[in-house]
């Protein structure tokens, strides 16, 4: 037996049921807006409160997902929404946004904060931040391996949780803007329209019908739970909020099995039945293991939806439950029924003479007829000679268990209040800009012409390996860190880069590595970070920050609101093509083997003939990071300027760019 929790999606009622029905430890959620599957059916109004207190009566927690990225408008909407979490008394909120997380944990400080796995963490400075702030568990990336796992285990007391099966994204969680540049629809924000599951190609060509480079076969660690368990792993998280109540109830009972120690015959091909793309992985957990070129494909047969139906058709008995049956004769008939520390008390009418006295087995027999409920007897005891009827007892039960349900739901809390000022006391603004922006060069070779840069911003191909010719701007050099670093000999060789007095400054990508550089002039905060809002504005600059660019997914008025609390310190990205995906598989690699690339791989070509290059970061353990950027460049250089936004910069990143069509980005195309 594997003492883990199982934690199960709940796209809709039915599919709640089936988690629970199969064996589910705890379920995840959604409540309407603020989160990450805006396309499931998800709870609102009496719905949530009815879906928290089924959970809760069965003893099953409920994690509640809040895990988008927010603008200013919406922030006191999702700490109101946080707040009516906690008065019906969820169990964990799960949350990207690193300003939400910092207002819910002033404002709510009792409520519990899971990191989503958008919020990227994938290492030991990630979960220290989460410690820092009080956040208990991290969901961490789906990139990571097995030995990942086990050293922050054992170098952090922050709970980890790890998706054990369903999709996988083929780009790194919370830094992916490819649906969102294709067609507004943000994965950041619950939308994603899933262009990666599309027709893609690496050959040079337009990708044909049956070519999906990008298209990820699904995990399943079904295998894999026990070495998960022992490298630290305390909660496994099945994916599937859009899947159907047959899925849901299919892999949740497989899984069940295998952590009570009892996996069925046949199980990983009722589970490649129920949905599959291709043969499944265990992703990065041993080396890569992920392989693209798949589709959705379901074909379970009748008797394995027969059993799917059949599991919810009756209650699952989670509740050890004693019973106390008081027969005294001239006194009322009394049960009472004690379970989790709650205890209800059901009075018949008063107790008559016995012709013939009932034994205490056969009491307890009449008693312990629970039948659809949730609990299960495990001790009982009379008291008393008298006659107790058969009716008489069915009834007290019935009585006795739905107080005894009410007593152990309790009452909700009491909700604080929460508006825009609650919101607003927690901003800490430094004004915008009093001069024009400065400009702020982002290049990747040492050779490219920066001339007239107040600052130039290095991305190295590799950090193990950087050249000493590297251009310097009038203010200095800063070293950019990517969304990714994965394991600690790649972080070696940034913290040594950052040590050896070439560079003035970092800009970081992922919250994971917001202590690297602490000790240096100039601290970005980069797009990776996805600072979309005044509170991740303000949580960022009190990490030490001292400049913040903005996420890409911001129009021209927002940044404009945005630019009047923090223009000081902002540097807006005027000129580039986007980061789209971030990429540890290569599908280059995958498709036409290593080509040991030196910043250029290549390009993605989609089914509509549009290319997307691909260029990489090689670190030091032998891994490659590659980025997949957009096919034409943002230009808003010109439209920036005549804004008169009061930013502090604006980021220019040429190389890569001549040639391409041009693009405006979300300037004035807002993201849903």
């Amino acid at each position: 037996m594997i003492k883990a929790e199982l934690l199960a999606p709940a796209g809709n009622f039915e599919c709640m049921k089936a988690a629970v029905l199969n064996g589910a430890d705890a379920v995840y959620f959604g409540g309407g807006a603020f989160n990450a599957r805006r396309g499931a059916q998800n709870f609102t109004g009496d719905a949530l409160r009815e879906a928290i207190d089924y959970c809760r009566l069965r003893g099953v927690k409920t994690h509640i997902t809040l895990n988008t990225l927010l603008f200013d408008g919406e922030l006191a909407p999702a700490l109101d929404f946080a707040a009516e979490l906690f008065r019906l008394r969820a169990d964990a909120v799960i949350v990207q946004d690193i300003g939400l997380a910092a207002l819910i944990r002033r404002e709510l400080p009792e409520l519990c904060i899971h990191a989503s796995t958008q919020m990227g963490v994938h290492s030991l400075g990630g979960l220290r931040y989460l410690e820092e702030r009080g956040i208990a568990r991290a969901v961490l990336a789906r990139e990571m391996s097995l030995d990942d796992i086990r050293f922050l285990h054992e170098n952090s007391p922050v709970e980890l949780e790890f998706f054990c099966h369903g999709a996988l994204c083929m780009g790194f969680s919370g830094s992916c803007l490819y649906s969102s540049m294709a067609g507004e629809r943000s994965g950041n924000r619950g939308t994603c329209a899933q262009p990666c599951r599309k027709n893609a190609c690496v050959f040079g060509r337009n990708a044909g019908r049956d070519e999906f480079a990008l298209s990820t076969n699904d995990i399943a660690m079904l295998d894999e739970l026990g070495a998960l368990a022992d490298a630290g792993v305390c909660s496994f998280k099945i994916e599937g909020r859009m899947k159907s109540p047959e899925y849901v109830a299919t892999v949740t009972r497989i899984y069940r099995a295998a952590l009570d120690g009892e996996t069925p015959p046949g199980a990983r091909g009722e589970l490649f039945s129920i949905f599959n793309r291709g043969e499944f992985s265990t992703a990065h957990l041993h080396g890569d293991s992920v392989t693209t070129g798949h589709v959705g494909r379901a074909a379970p047969d009748r008797e394995l939806i027969a059993r799917a139906h059949e599991s919810v058709r009756r209650e699952r008995p989670a509740r050890e439950a004693e019973a106390v049956l008081t027969h005294v004769v001239g006194e009322p008939i009394m049960l009472e029924l004690t379970s989790g520390g709650c205890t209800a008390r059901a009075v018949g009418p008063v107790c008559e003479p016995a012709k013939s006295p009932l034994s205490p087995e056969k009491l307890r027999a009449q008693t312990d007829r629970f039948g659809d409920t949730v609990f299960r007897l495990t001790g009982f005891r009379s008291e008393g000679a008298g006659f107790a009827p058969a009716s008489v007892i069915n009834s007290l039960r019935r009585e006795a268990c739905a107080k005894l349900e009410q007593t152990m739901l309790a009452e909700p809390r009491e909700k604080k209040p929460i508006d825009a000022d609650t919101v607003k006391r927690h901003i800490e603004p430094c004004g915008p800009a009093e001069t024009a922006p400065l400009r702020y060069v982002r290049v990747r070779s040492g050779s490219y012409e920066c001339a007239g840069a107040d600052l130039v911003g290095y991305d190295p191909v590799f950090p193990a390996d950087v050249p000493g010719d590297i251009p310097c701007g009038r203010l200095g050099r800063v070293l950019i860190l990517p969304n990714v670093i994965p394991g600690e000999d790649a972080l070696e060789a940034y913290r040594r880069l950052l040590a050896d007095g070439m560079f003035q400054g970092v800009e970081v990508n992922n919250i994971s590595h917001a202590r690297l550089g602490l000790q240096l002039p100039v601290r970005i905060a980069g797009v990776g970070l996805n600072i979309m809002n005044s509170a991740s504005a303000t949580e960022a600059l009190r990490l030490g920050f001292t400049h913040i660019m903005p996420s890409l997914e911001l129009t021209r008025r927002q940044l404009a609101q945005l630019a009047e609390g923090f223009g000081a310190r902002l540097i807006v990205p005027t000129y580039g093509r986007a980061p789209l995906m971030q990429l540890l598989h290569c599908p280059v690699r995958e498709y036409r083997g290593c080509r040991r690339c030196r910043g250029k791989v290549g390009m993605l070509t989609d089914g509509e003939g549009r290319s997307f290059p691909l260029e990489n970061v090689r670190f030091p353990n032998g891994r490659c990071l590659v980025r997949m950027l957009n096919t034409a460049v943002t230009d808003i250089r010109a439209a920036f300027r005549e804004s008169g936004i009061p930013a502090y910069a604006e980021a220019v990143t040429p190389e890569g760019c001549e040639g391409a069509p041009v693009t405006r980005g979300h300037w004035s195309r807002a993201v849903d």
